[in-house]
């Protein structure tokens, strides 16, 4: 029996493809020639094929005709406003514009198809048949298409005409009404009209247009479609009013970048790297603030930046109506529940903008400085917020965390980017293995909220920049980096020292079995082990377990001496002499009866190590009663401890200033430093200039040891008598300003008039950020860049714009024989401090840079070591995290790309699911864009390939846009 349907609705449970499919089944089962068929619809997708697939692939012939709908909202013919060109011309327009959106429609279907091995299976079916040779398309361009018709050509067999289109909502869900007629007169009146408009129908490339989704295009283009989808909003906004400050191109970008960050989050993290000009990018959003708006702004900084280049700055382009004070003066002040002077003229709540200059100082969130900073930006209406740094990562991800919070107080914030958590987002990616660490993990948030460009990206963009001056335009152009090595040697002066001093540390760096040593096994090695008893106490306790946090402390201590060993034998002793008096008063207590705890943080202050901030958890030393511990194997711990210090720093004292190898090699630099400046020439304040070095150490005491000889051998050794007399040092929180100026009075913006007074700078890390020293031409590390973060800002003080020098140099001290070694040690101290929280059930962190959880620092690398030993200079590039941090390379590279119309006809006619045929490292496989769920959004999906070539979408891996 016949299963010829009457009418089709897709109603009540009929389905118009259903009804099709039944009663083209049984054509084909009946006939002992395959049935031919004939569709005409004005739209068409793969889900109509697939609900007549096994039809339409026994079928003998099929022709297809597709066309256009007319707009049901215009009829041009009745109406046309006065000036409009004539009805016909008017529907011709319509009529092109109709198949165009019809053509952009199938492929934005094609485009979301799912993306999974059944859906390409299902693309694949629809691709053979189209091919197989049995199938016509051509679509109607010369008038719209408004019937639809599916016809068994075969002896005028039937024809169902009506509503529905040949897809997958036309034949299973969209309310239709088709009629179906089996008569010989009308179905043959249906095939003439179809006939006729074969007749005026063009060939049409269907399956060429669903063939690109497994078309292999160029990988680049692809990661170009990628960025335009990413970016094309930005690149076609509109630039926001003009700017008063002579900004640069790149500084412009990243003002308006800043401008929209602010509008949005009433906060943005500026970080762009070192010498790049933050001060002028934050500089408009003041003046714009303060002058556009009549706004009051609070600008914050170190005392030295807010004396000498913010002043200079806000008098140099007349910027009023903004207040400035440092670090101290706010947490000081009585207006936030400080004891100090009044340095607030307005009330907190006055402030709209806050303006943060090298914000990183305010990471730790349990520092005073910042509860007290919490308090300024509290109330409503929220304050603006501009926070400042080169450097947000120093030592954890939580450093970067903690300043966002500053201002994105709603740890959902950033849902609609699929992160439902931002805490909880941070601590996910500090989990993860620093070397690992993919660019993608924080993107979303960071390229939402930061301005950070570098000096790679500057000079890769911004190659023909200039800066705009009175005095003439200053080309952007950065000096060429060089690194030189610096060998020493302490084994001749202190022979088999550092094998005792490892030991006596408790870690032997070639056994990485050696456990630290505990309480049970330090009487048994007398005065060899150096147990730091005396910060540890609670080790010692009868009853209770030890405390984490002490032994944490106590353990970095450990990595504190090793780093002021490494600096200089001066700082080495005077520290182990002033922890063997902590021990003496420590013993004293005992002898009273009183266990005293809690100080190690004071000791790590004296310490100075790089990772450790002792406001990070608070201090305070207190007593506890001594029957509490087991006071035998204290004492005892404490005295050999105290004897231990005492001969590391006896012997330490051996080394005079006359005899340190670290010193003569120093001397040595500076002379072949000041022959350079002589051989190359030029004026004397050119040679002046060439020959100006600026001498970082980690510690105030080996800055004393280092000018102390130096002053000596100017006077002693012909080689540098030329800088006799023009030595100076900066240590500790007082003014510098002199001693900037005196060294560069031309970049630091010294009063006209100011002497050039100093060649030689020699200081701590106090002037490693903010200040515009590039007059000069030479740093010298002379400790060990531990953090080489903290190598690049020191370097940054000569590496900027504006340099008088084509070349400038850093170098760095390395014990020659023992750099493995004092690698190996600190690796293996930081290991058994983390085995050492575990052991005891920690599971939070509890001093920053010590992660509970992994064994690694974030930063400091032995391999970023290692490269800066070798003197590679792309270290001062590639140690900026500049990928984690922003897209501004992503935009930069689409807007340079979509000049030239080659890239840009591709990369907007590719279709969303397109592969390359290869994975990103070169590997056989998929690289696709594709989409999620109902969005748009570029995502690389990663498809791995079966033995016999095809593609295993069962096991598709994906990684968002900032992995290529």
């Amino acid at each position: 029996m016949s299963q010829r349907p009457d009418v089709a609705t897709n109603l009540d449970g009929d389905r118009v493809g259903l009804a099709l499919a039944g009663y083209w089944q049984w054509l084909v089962e009946e006939r002992r020639t395959a049935p031919e068929f004939a569709i005409a619809t004005a739209y068409f997708n793969p889900g109509g094929f697939e609900q007549l697939a096994d039809q339409l692939e026994a079928a003998g012939r099929v022709r297809l005709l597709l066309g256009a709908e007319p707009d049901a909202q215009q009829d041009l013919a009745r109406v046309r406003p006065l000036g409009r060109r004539h009805p016909s011309q008017a529907a011709g327009e319509q009529l092109r514009g109709r198949l165009s959106d019809h053509h952009v429609q199938m492929a934005q279907d094609r485009d979301l198809q799912g993306f999974s091995a059944a859906d390409d299976a299902r693309l694949q079916r629809l691709l053979g048949w189209l091919r197989s040779g049995r199938v016509e398309v051509r679509r109607l361009e010369s008038r719209f298409l408004h019937g639809k018709a599916y016809l068994v050509e075969s002896d005028a067999e039937g024809v169902l005409v009506g509503s529905s289109n040949f897809t997958g909502a036309g034949l299973s869900s969209n309310v239709e009404l088709n009629l179906a007629r089996y008569d010989t007169q009308p179905v043959e009146q249906v095939k003439g009209w179809f006939d006729r408009l074969w007749g005026e129908a063009v060939e049409f490339d269907l399956a060429g247009l669903y063939d690109q989704r497994f078309q292999v295009f160029d990988p680049y283009v692809i990661y170009l479609r990628m960025l335009w989808e990413q970016y094309h909003a930005d690149l076609d906004e509109a630039e926001p009013s003009p700017h008063e400050l002579d900004l640069t191109q790149f500084q412009k970008d990243g003002l308006y970048r800043a401008m929209k960050y602010l509008e949005r989050h009433n906060g943005v993290l500026i970080a762009d790297g070192v010498g790049l000009g933050k001060t002028y990018v934050a500089g408009e959003l003041i003046r714009q603030a303060t002058f556009d708006r009549r706004q009051r702004v609070l600008l914050i900084s170190p005392a030295a930046l807010r004396d000498g280049p913010w002043k200079q700055f806000l008098l140099e382009y007349g910027i009023g109506g903004v207040e400035a004070v440092s670090f101290e003066q706010l947490s000081n002040d009585p207006k936030l529940g400080g004891t100090g002077r009044h340095a607030l003229h307005f009330e907190p709540r006055e402030y709209a903008m806050v303006v943060i200059d090298e914000a990183h100082a305010y990471r730790n969130p349990d520092a005073d400085r910042t509860r007290v900073l919490r308090r300024l930006l509290s109330g409503s209406p929220p304050k603006q917020l501009v926070l400042l740094t080169a450097t947000p990562v120093n030592n954890s991800l939580w450093d970067l965390y903690h300043l966002l919070s500053l201002f994105i107080r709603n740890d959902g914030h950033f849902l609609d980017a699929g992160i439902d958590s931002l805490r909880k987002h941070f601590a996910e990616a500090e989990r993860q293995d620093p070397d690992a660490l993919s660019p993608d993990v924080l993107f979303d948030v960071l390229d939402a909220v930061a301005v950070r460009r570098t000096r790679r990206f500057v000079k890769r963009f911004y190659p023909d920049e200039v800066i705009r001056r009175e005095s003439g335009d200053i080309p952007i152009t950065f000096p060429q980096s060089q690194l030189h090595r610096v060998d020493y040697d302490f084994d001749g002066v202190l022979p088999g020292f550092f094998e005792e001093f490892a030991h006596a540390l408790g870690v032997d760096p070639e056994d990485d079995d050696n456990p630290l040593p505990g309480p049970d096994e330090v009487f048994y090695d007398p005065g060899r082990r150096l147990t730091l008893a005396r910060y540890a106490p609670s080790a010692f306790l009868i009853e209770d377990d030890p405390e984490a946090f002490e032994l944490q402390a106590a353990g970095l201590l450990r990595s504190g001496l090793l780093k002021r060993f490494e600096s200089s034998p001066h700082a080495f002793a005077k520290t182990c002499a002033k922890m063997a008096r902590s021990h003496e008063s420590f013993l004293d207590a005992l002898d009273d009866g009183w266990v005293l705890t809690g100080d190690a943080l004071a000791a790590f202050e004296k310490s100075d190590t790089d990772e450790f901030d002792p406001a990070f958890v608070g201090g305070g030393g207190r007593r506890e009663p001594a029957d509490r511990y087991n006071l035998t194997a204290l004492r005892t711990a404490v005295e050999q401890d105290r004897q231990l210090l005492r001969h590391f720093q006896s012997r330490a004292e051996t080394i005079d200033n006359a005899d340190d190898p670290k010193l003569h090699a120093l001397v040595d630099q500076l002379a072949e430093i000041v022959t350079q400046a002589r051989t190359e020439g030029g004026t004397a304040q050119q040679e002046r200039d060439r020959r100006k070095v600026i001498i970082f150490s980690y510690y105030a005491d080996t800055v004393e040891w280092i000018a102390e000889h130096l002053r000596h051998a100017t006077i002693n050794d012909d080689r540098v008598a030329v800088y006799t007399d023009r030595i100076d040092t900066v240590t500790g929180s007082g003014d510098k300003q002199s001693s900037l100026w005196g060294f560069a009075p031309v970049s630091a913006q010294a009063p006209a008039g100011t002497a050039d007074r100093y060649d030689i700078l020699v200081t701590t890390d106090v002037l490693a950020e903010g200040v515009n020293l590039q007059q000069g031409r030479h740093i010298i590390n002379f400790d060990m860049p531990w953090n080489p973060m903290r190598m690049v800002q020191r370097h940054g003080r000569i590496d900027r714009i504006g340099s008088v020098h084509d070349r400038v140099y850093l170098r760095s001290f390395f014990p020659s024989q023992k750099l493995n070694s004092l690698l190996g040690l600190e690796r293996a101290i930081h290991r058994k401090l983390t085995q050492a929280a575990k052991s005891i059930g920690v599971e939070d962190d509890i001093i920053p840079g010590i992660d509970s959880h992994t064994e690694r620092i974030y930063g400091a690398t032995d391999e970023q070591v290692r490269r800066l030993y070798d003197n590679d200079a792309s270290l001062l590039d590639d140690v900026e995290p500049s990928g984690a941090l922003s897209g501004e390379e992503f935009r930069r590279e689409l807007a340079k790309r979509l000049d030239d119309p080659r890239y840009r006809q591709q990369v907007e006619t590719l279709p969303w699911v397109a592969g390359t045929g290869k994975t990103t490292t070169g590997q056989p496989g998929f690289v696709f864009c594709a989409h999620v769920g109902d969005h748009l959004r570029p995502v690389f999906r990663h498809v791995p390939i079966h033995p016999d070539g095809t593609p295993d979408l069962d096991n598709v891996s994906g990684d968002v846009l900032p992995c290529l």
